[in-house]
């Protein structure tokens, strides 16, 4: 009988002591988080109060509150952290994987090369990350708990959250969303209930369109981040007509197609301001006229040359889902710095031991395929029989629904990314592996 508790006791506590336990190796590892550019102009909104919307504003507001507890990036770092292994920690329970083979799966999930790397940036893509890690796990425990309202609650905070951190990430939170109001109406009759699901779904999702919209309505100037991606478009399409397709206003005087295709890069919009005669920066101060002949000029050579866009876009796609090439900036996978802008103050990078020994690892990995994204995506895809096979048990519906955000998040960015980078597919490529240890490590005999 003793071991028996002994054994129940240590099924309830392993995942939280593996998760405490590997987020203090995370800190060891990376603290306090490494800092990109557009990192420090986070920061810099932060203490200035000054948000623009380049960077979405809920990133501003979590690190403007990070900083009441710690100046730097540490807080906030600590918080994506925090939500990451509570989220690993809950699933971990909730599918009642055994000490041995459970701590496989939570170090499959979180330290292969993509997961490890990524987590130990302070970006919005990791907050994604986070969040929706801590929503899956926190919604896992909300279907076997005996009282599932205290998770649901829970599990609303961190699908706004995700959802608010990047301009596209709502999409992805929408699966996560329709398990919530499975859940919520799981009593109800079956005639009404899919009806009642399906309007929780909706208004869910728009409850948190329109908190975004507000929260952006709150900003005193709101530049918008699309005149970036039409610009990439228009200089992609003009490389493969052979005719320049960028408005007089967003290029210097004597900028030809030839020296545009001798600088454009499909792996990101940023090889464009490399030109001789120059490419006015897409995050300037644009008259009404000017924002309206840009996106004229977008949609009209879209609608005149698909082929060159579609060609444009598959170089970019390939790009962002392949494997990086060595002579690729590095910063397209990840960032070993802690960056200055303005007047923010210096921070101390991490000079530990172990963390010159795991970027020393990220260099040997990064042309390689343990850093791009394609293996983590077809892990996904290749569990997605098995987890429908088994999607009337919880490891199938997790898996699943892993799957289904994955993909909303990545599909999209063949016609809306700007770059090749990395982070725009962490959370596909997390949520893949989580949907893979989902029915790889949940036995048959405990299909919960």
């Amino acid at each position: 009988m003793r071991s028996d508790a002994l054994r129940a006791r240590i099924a309830a506590a392993w995942p939280w002591a593996f998760a405490a336990c590997a987020f203090a190796l995370d800190v060891a590892a990376f603290w306090p988080g490494q800092m990109s550019f557009d990192s420090a102009l986070a920061w810099s909104q932060a203490r200035h109060g000054d948000a623009n919307g380049i960077v979405p504003i809920v990133f501003v507001l979590a690190w403007r509150a990070a900083n009441v507890f710690t100046s730097g990036p540490g807080g906030l770092f600590a918080l994506h952290l925090a939500l990451f292994w509570n989220g690993l920690a809950c699933l971990a329970r909730a599918l009642r994987w055994p000490l041995s083979s459970g701590a496989v799966a939570l170090a499959g999930i979180a330290f292969l090369p993509v997961s490890w790397l990524l987590r130990a940036q302070v970006w919005t893509d990791v907050g994604v990350i986070a969040a929706a890690t801590c929503a899956l796990g926190v919604l896992a425990r909300a279907q076997v708990a005996p009282r599932r309202w205290p998770w649901l609650v829970a599990a609303l905070p961190c699908c706004a959250y995700a959802a608010l951190l990047r301009h596209n990430a709502l999409p992805a939170v929408v699966p996560l969303l329709a398990w919530w109001s499975v859940l919520a109406w799981r009593g109800e009759a079956s005639p009404r209930r899919l009806r009642v699901v399906v309007a929780t779904i909706c208004v869910a999702t728009l409850a948190i369109f329109g908190l975004g919209r507000a929260l952006d309505a709150s900003l005193r100037e709101r530049i918008p981040v699309w005149p970036s991606l039409a610009q990439f478009d228009l200089a992609g399409m003009s490389v493969e007509t052979r005719q320049m397709l960028l408005p007089d206003s967003m290029i210097g005087a004597g900028l030809d197609v030839d020296e545009l295709a001798a600088t454009l890069r499909p792996w990101s919009n940023l090889s464009l301001y490399n030109t001789r005669h120059g490419v006015r920066a897409p995050f300037e101060r644009f008259t009404p006229a000017e924002l309206a002949a840009l996106r004229d000029a977008w949609l009209d050579a879209i609608a005149r040359h698909p082929r060159a866009w579609l060609a444009h876009r598959w170089h970019v796609t390939r790009a962002l889902f392949g494997t990086h090439a060595r002579d690729w900036p590095a910063e397209l996978t990840y960032v070993d710095a802690e960056t200055r802008f303005g007047d923010n103050p210096p921070v101390a990078a991490n000079a530990s031991a172990l963390h010159a020994a795991i970027m020393r690892m990220a260099a040997v990995l990064r042309a390689t395929f343990a850093l791009a994204a394609w293996p983590y995506l077809l892990g996904g895809l290749l569990a997605a029989p098995f987890a429908w096979r088994r999607r009337h048990h919880l490891c199938g519906q997790t898996a699943l629904v892993a799957i289904g955000s994955a993909w909303l998040l990545a599909l999209p960015l063949g016609a809306l990314a700007p770059s090749a980078e990395l982070r725009y597919l962490g959370w596909s490529c997390v949520a893949s592996v989580i949907a893979l240890a989902c029915v790889a490590f949940t036995s048959a005999a405990n299909p919960r």
